[in-house]
């Protein structure tokens, strides 16, 4: 698994941790594979996701791992409380300004993994361009 529950102890403390999800660490685990599935989404335009998130241990990106953190501890407070927590929404929305940057090709990270490149694909329906269109109909009146 690219994060763990005992991972999160940089930017939250455990037992609260445990307090806010009653000990169920299956919600913990959803709530990684939720934020994984979404980092995903706004990253794979660029990168090969699939690689960037099947590292484990030393080999995984730094960045993407401190990122994938902040939205995960904001997503377990969120479900818990009703009281904002300030330092976990102002992690969230750098996080998310991150992905949103990298997603529109404003801010590139050359230490990720991008797409190869597949020179057999002619149908130009690969990448955010597609190319060509409906059919032709002729009618006679």
């Amino acid at each position: 698994m690219f994060l763990t529950k005992e991972e999160l102890h940089t930017v939250a403390q455990i037992p609260l941790i445990d307090k806010t999800t009653n000990l169920d660490d299956s919600i913990i685990e959803a709530i990684i594979e939720e934020s994984i599935s979404l980092m995903k989404g706004y990253l794979s335009r660029f990168y090969d996701v699939d690689t960037i998130f099947s590292q484990t241990g030393t080999d995984r990106h730094l960045a993407t791992l401190k990122r994938l953190k902040d939205i995960v501890i904001y997503e377990i407070y969120e479900r818990h409380t009703r009281e904002q927590n300030l330092v976990a929404m102002r992690r969230y929305e750098e996080a998310m300004a991150w992905l949103e940057k990298l997603n529109k090709g404003e801010f590139a990270d050359g230490t990720l993994p991008k797409i190869p490149e597949n020179t057999d694909d002619i149908t130009g329906t690969t990448g955010s361009t597609r190319f060509g269109g409906n059919t032709r109909y002729s009618s006679k009146y």
